[in-house]
């Protein structure tokens, strides 16, 4: 199903209306998906089947229903809604058949009509939930009505709530493709000698023990065994073994 606005009016009772609401949906949506007038049908073609064609192509029709819709007469004083070719009546009626999204447009404080006051093609439309409009809050009433048309035309698309969303297919060139390997080789290196560079840069931490060289000709003292240490000097080792039994000793 296309995703078309179809905006149902009478021109003597809300032209003006009409057209704001057509300006603000065709800035949201496109001027290709708002349908308003019948002014397109071609010469020669049966209208009746025009609008009964363009409102099956349509995911919501707008029914903008101002005070003077309901009780609009012709030049021999009939009312306009008893005829079966009113274009109102036909649009409206098809879209109630097609169990299309018919949402009432009330102008002014205008209420739904009873369903009595409706033919029986149309008496359906007294179940349809509606949006107040008045000029004083015009902007914000229309903001309500796009918010809802968005969700109906995403749900006609066949799109879900996030489906809009979608993380970017990324792909790489061809001659990363190919030479993968060998760029992360390059990478681990690079960040191995980041490492190195920082490591020899900083020096050994801070609080380290440090271990000084021996003076010269200072000896040391190294130990061979639990009890025999030995003294290391520049003029040689001198061992001195404890276990040795003393001189003289008895």
């Amino acid at each position: 199903m296309t995703t078309k606005v179809f905006i149902s009016y009478r021109r003597e009772d809300s032209a003006g209306y009409a057209g704001r609401v057509r300006d603000r949906l065709a800035s949201t949506f496109g001027s290709d998906l708002v349908f308003m007038d019948v002014d397109g049908i071609p010469l020669g073609s049966n209208f009746v089947k025009v609008l009964q064609g363009e409102v099956a192509t349509c995911s919501a029709l707008l029914a903008v229903i101002g005070r003077g819709w309901l009780d609009m007469c012709d030049a021999q004083g009939r009312r306009r809604l008893d005829q079966p070719d009113d274009f109102v009546r036909v649009e409206i009626a098809a879209a109630l058949q097609r169990n299309i999204p018919v949402i009432p447009i009330l102008l002014d404080d205008t209420k739904i009509p009873r369903r009595d006051q409706l033919p029986a093609d149309m008496q359906e439309l007294v179940l349809r939930n509606g949006l107040a409009v008045r000029d004083a809050s015009f902007h914000s009433d229309i903001d309500i009505l796009i918010r809802a048309l968005k969700a109906q035309l995403g749900a006609a698309a066949g799109e879900t709530p996030g489906s809009k969303v979608r993380a970017p297919h990324v792909i790489a060139p061809a001659w990363l493709r190919t030479n993968l390997s060998y760029v992360i080789a390059l990478s681990v290196a690079a960040v191995i000698a980041a490492v190195a560079v920082v490591w020899t840069a900083t020096g050994p931490q801070k609080g380290a023990p440090q271990q000084s060289a021996p003076q010269q000709g200072a000896p040391s003292v190294t130990t061979s065994g639990p009890q025999s240490p030995v003294i290391q000097g520049t003029r040689g080792d001198v061992r001195i073994d404890f276990n040795a039994p003393e001189a003289g000793r008895k």
